[in-house]
């Protein structure tokens, strides 16, 4: 659905804060989110191959369990300034009553549909219930440039990517908020069902390729790519991160499911 006015809980420029919390108030079905919808993780890269050039961009969104029907989008500026909801699929169980919502796009720049790629600027949206609930990063919006790769917003540590080599090796890219230059991240991993763990340690990537895109590493979001190789076993490994830096340790176990070798799904 495309709209062309600018929404009362999207950032305008110069308007006082006081006036956004007036038109909050009067859209008695709208609301800022305390944990409704909230932005996980946005990843932006451009490709360029054959003279060719195009942009992809994912967005991971979480979002309360409040009822089986629901709408989930990323509210999205275009770049004749109008607003469009990009839609959300349901990607898995996120734990403690949440789900996982993800919404994907390509810009190429060969054609005027979809348009050439762009810097984005967004929200997350969720209507369930007859109630909007809305997150926009405080009222600045989200911003990412196209080329600058991950943004995570809440998260400190994140899977990337995992896959398994035609040797049985399982590599596996981490996004880590560089929170201190001294730091620690690790993969602890089964193969049996947690019978018995195993730890590898990951390193430090000054930039990685995703396709025929280049990210650097650390981004312009202070975003650090770590890469860890699981050696080949028997069986099927299952995997968490540890990221420990500061004297606080974070987890990322894929909300409680731990990850599989192959992230995201085919």
């Amino acid at each position: 659905m495309t709209t062309t006015r600018t929404d009362p809980l999207a950032r305008r420029g110069a308007l006082p804060g006081l006036l956004v919390a007036l038109c909050v108030g009067l859209f008695s079905s709208s609301a800022l989110a305390a944990d409704e919808v909230r932005l996980l993780k946005a990843v932006s890269t451009v490709s360029s191959r054959y003279g060719q050039t195009w942009q992809d961009v994912t967005y991971l969104l979480v979002v309360k369990n409040l009822a089986y029907e629901k709408q989930v989008a990323i509210h999205d500026k275009q770049p004749d300034g109008t607003w469009l909801d990009l839609e959300a699929s349901y990607a898995g169980d996120a734990g403690a009553g949440h789900e996982l919502w993800k919404v994907t796009r390509q810009y190429q720049s060969w054609g005027t549909s979809p348009q050439p790629t762009r810097d984005l600027e967004f929200v997350a949206k969720y209507t369930v219930n007859g109630q909007t609930y809305w997150d926009n990063n405080g009222g600045a919006n989200y911003q990412l440039v196209r080329t600058n790769g991950p943004l995570l917003p809440r998260a400190n540590v994140l899977v990337g990517s995992s896959y398994w080599q035609p040797t049985g090796e399982v590599d596996i890219g981490i996004d880590v908020k560089n929170l201190a230059y001294t730091k620690s991240v690790t993969v602890v991993y089964t193969t049996d069902n947690w019978a018995t763990s195993h730890e590898v340690a990951a390193s430090f990537v000054p930039g990685y390729s995703v396709g025929y895109a280049y990210i650097s590493s650390p981004n312009a979001y202070g975003v650090e790519r770590w890469q860890a190789r699981i050696p080949a076993v028997s069986g099927t490994p299952l995997y968490y991160i540890r990221y420990e830096v500061n004297g606080q340790t974070y987890w990322d176990n894929n909300f409680g499911y731990n990850y599989p070798p192959i992230y995201p799904p085919l």
